[in-house]
């Protein structure tokens, strides 16, 4: 009969290990409970976030991985390279995992507008080309051409089931080299604690890695991008009227009301999704009453963002009662640099 019993010394740093352990659960479970309801991801986005960060970190590790087996050093070790080259080893995603690292704040807030613009594709069903089928006839060469490279763009983004894909390209640059750095230093880890590969050796392999992953990197092949380009044509020749910005949402895409909007606000795409996503309802009329957009136009606009219908009536109140001065006005700390703005809400924490 076997002895299970643990020895004095194991014994402490069980117990130790078993405290830290309910401490942690029980923070997190009282962080959880304090969070309002206005700010809490309904279980279909956590799970369409979580799912998307799955996908985006595999498809960086397998760039990298694909790279990687192909070096001197990982030729010659034959466990190293069977791990490296089998599709069914997770390697990095389990450790960036535990560390927490696939949850910084950057990369869960793209993957919420990817799964809120997923929202709004699945309520719109196949009207959402319809605008842009119609730009694909324009007169106008560049917003033809551009027209195209948004539809084209746009088919990438959804897999044969209809469920969204998170390709490398659709990641601002910033994000794209911290997620690849962190996932190149998982593979680090792998490397040197399964496998025993010198420090020196996986370092030179992971760097020269992961600097051909980024030297293809071009944040403007991704479909954001090609939207801004659109918006701008179709500015510079006057059109981007009320008509056509409802249009974009309506008729379009998340990606492409963002750009047309931003166009409108003089903001950032960035700045006009925050002021949209403000999870209180209030920035999405504001924006629009800056954009001196129509109330008919600013209505369908709203019921289009809304995920409750209940919220829209109190937006169009806030429209209704507020001046495209007024507006211009709350809105204006976004028309400067981004990080000033984080700083500020840094402090005021």
């Amino acid at each position: 009969m076997s002895d299970d019993r643990l020895t004095t010394a194991e014994n402490g740093d069980d117990a130790r290990l078993l405290d830290a352990a309910v401490r942690e659960r029980l923070a997190v479970a009282a962080a959880d409970l304090r969070l309002k309801p206005s700010l809490r991801l309904t279980e279909w986005q956590r799970a369409t976030v979580s799912a998307l960060a799955a996908k985006v970190v595999r498809t960086v590790e397998d760039d990298l991985r694909i790279s990687l087996a192909d070096a001197p050093h990982a030729r010659a070790n034959e466990a190293l390279h069977a791990a490296l080259t089998s599709a069914h080893v997770a390697i990095a995603a389990p450790i960036l995992e535990r560390s927490g690292a696939h949850a910084e704040p950057p990369l869960v807030a793209a993957l919420i507008r990817r799964t809120e613009e997923h929202r709004l594709a699945r309520s719109r069903g196949n009207s959402e080309a319809g605008l842009l089928l119609e730009l694909i006839r324009d007169e106008d060469e560049q917003v033809s051409e551009q027209a195209m490279a948004i539809l084209i763009a746009h088919s990438r983004r959804f897999d044969g089931f209809g469920e969204p894909v998170a390709a490398r390209t659709e990641l601002p640059a910033e994000l794209e080299h911290r997620l690849a750095w962190r996932v190149a230093a998982a593979l680090r880890a792998y490397m040197i604690d399964r496998h025993g590969v010198p420090a020196a050796d996986a370092d030179a392999m992971l760097v020269s890695a992961a600097e051909r992953l980024l030297a293809d990197y071009d944040e403007g092949d991704g479909l954001e991008a090609r939207c801004m380009r659109l918006a701008r044509r179709l500015d510079q020749l006057g059109r981007v009227d009320d008509d056509l910005t409802e249009r974009s949402l309506t008729e379009g895409s998340l990606p492409l009301f963002l750009a047309f909007i931003s166009v409108r606000a003089s903001l950032g795409r960035d700045a006009a999704w925050e002021i949209v996503s403000d999870p209180r309802g209030r920035g999405a009329p504001l924006l629009l009453k800056a954009s001196d957009l129509g109330r008919e136009q600013a209505g369908s606009i709203l019921l289009g963002l809304a995920s409750s219908e209940d919220l829209v009536a109190s937006q169009l109140d806030l429209f209704d009662v507020t001046s495209a001065a007024e507006a211009r006005a709350a809105l204006r700390l976004w028309q400067v640099d981004p990080f000033y703005r984080e700083a500020l809400a840094e402090i005021a924490a």
